[in-house]
Formats: structure tokens, C-alpha cells, sequence
């Protein structure tokens, strides 16, 4: 029975490459689970092989079904369909796509040679050059600086910080109350002032009356 030899490599970089030799008489999923294990894929989502010529255009398509017992009607699923009746041409050419609604990864594989069969496992990797990017893209999160957090003052501390401000505000009210009142009253320092410079409450009373006699002794020599 015959073996063939594929090169698989990515769309975008064909420097990194697997050789994965399988049997004719092996499916495509044989060959679907050997390209997942050499580009070290988890085989979580959906794959397809298509046809394809010297130009790499798709042509029939292969899926992979991987509920088995689901009801559905195809042509050639992947488990079903060998890969002799496939291979046309010596250089046949296909195209293997992964997680068409996510990374959508597309690899070529190129058919080199058919060769005679030999006792050992197949699939099997026979060379092994590059290392396959990952399937998943390691991103780095973002440090976002985070504000300074405000420390509030405790409750007691804002009713003491408002306090001075009411202080402030009875105190000028006393004191322009009692400026008003030592406006209206003289005081007791002030009245001694008075008497300091020889103003006699007495002697104005005296003055008075003398000269109220006076005026009407007047009147008395006129009649």
C-alpha cells in the first residue's frame, strides 16, 4: 500500500513547514489530527480541506464533522473520505482551514511524494522545521494608573473645622454690640475725667439758683 508524503505549511509564512506522511488508505481526519498535533493547535473548532490547484484555489470542500452521530447528509465528510481517490495529480495541492469564524487559519499542503509503504505508525511527522506561531495571541494587559484615592475626614473632624468660622462670627457681633453701648453711656473713667478739670456738679446748682435770685429781686426794685 502507499504512503504520502505532504509539506504543510502556513499561508503566511512557508518557513516553517511539517512533512507528515500518512497512508492512502487513511481519511482526511487522519490527516486533520496529524496537522493539529505538529503545529501543537487544541483541535477545539471547526476544519475544512478543500481541493485545490496550481494556483491555490479552493475547490470541494472536505469538512470535519465532529458529532458523529448527528443526522446530517454530506458528500465526504473528513471521516469518510480516503485520501487516494482525492489525490489527481502527483502534486496535488490542498488547502486546510481552522476556526474559519475566529483566527481562520490557513495552511497549504502540498503533496511531494508518493512513497512504498514501510512498517511503522502512521501519521507520522517526518520532518519538522520553524516553530508555528501560537494559536492563541498572548496579549499584555494594559497598567492603567488609578487615582488617588480621596481620604474623607471623619464626621467629628468636619464639625470641629467648621466651628472657629460660627466663633468668629459671634464674637464680632459682641463686640460691635458693646461698642454701641459705650457710645450711648459714658463711662465711670470718663466721668472722673470731668471732675479732674474742676467741674463741680454742686457748685453748677449754686450758680443757678443765684443767679435765679438775682433776676428776681430785679423785677421787685422795678415795681
Amino acid at each position: 500500500m502507499s504512503v504520502y508524503r505532504f509539506k504543510v505549511y502556513f499561508e503566511d509564512d512557508e518557513n516553517v513547514y511539517r512533512e507528515i506522511e500518512i497512508k492512502a488508505a487513511q481519511s482526511f481526519e487522519d490527516l486533520h489530527n496529524a496537522i493539529q498535533k505538529a503545529v501543537n493547535f487544541d483541535d477545539v473548532y471547526s476544519a475544512s480541506f478543500y481541493l485545490s490547484n496550481d494556483t491555490w484555489r479552493k475547490g470541494k470542500e472536505i469538512p470535519l464533522l465532529r458529532n458523529k452521530k448527528a443526522d446530517v447528509k454530506n458528500n465526504g465528510w473528513m471521516h469518510e473520505a480516503k485520501i487516494a481517490p482525492y489525490m489527481e495529480d502527483p502534486h496535488q495541492k490542498l488547502i486546510y482551514e481552522f476556526d474559519p469564524d475566529g483566527a481562520n487559519w490557513i495552511l497549504c499542503v502540498e503533496l511531494l511524494k508518493i512513497l512504498p509503504d514501510s512498517p511503522v505508525t502512521y501519521p507520522r511527522v517526518n520532518k519538522s522545521v520553524g516553530t508555528p506561531p501560537p494559536q492563541y495571541k498572548i496579549t499584555t494587559p494594559v497598567e492603567v494608573a488609578e487615582d488617588e484615592e480621596e481620604v474623607e475626614a471623619p464626621e467629628e473632624d468636619n464639625y470641629v473645622k467648621s466651628m472657629p468660622v460660627h466663633f468668629e462670627e459671634t464674637e464680632d457681633a459682641e463686640v460691635e454690640s458693646e461698642i454701641k453701648v459705650h457710645a450711648k453711656a459714658p463711662t465711670s473713667s470718663e466721668e472722673e475725667a470731668g471732675l479732674a478739670i474742676g467741674e463741680d456738679p454742686a457748685a453748677d446748682e449754686e450758680e443757678s439758683g443765684d443767679a435765679f435770685e438775682g433776676e428776681a429781686g430785679f423785677e421787685e426794685e422795678e415795681l
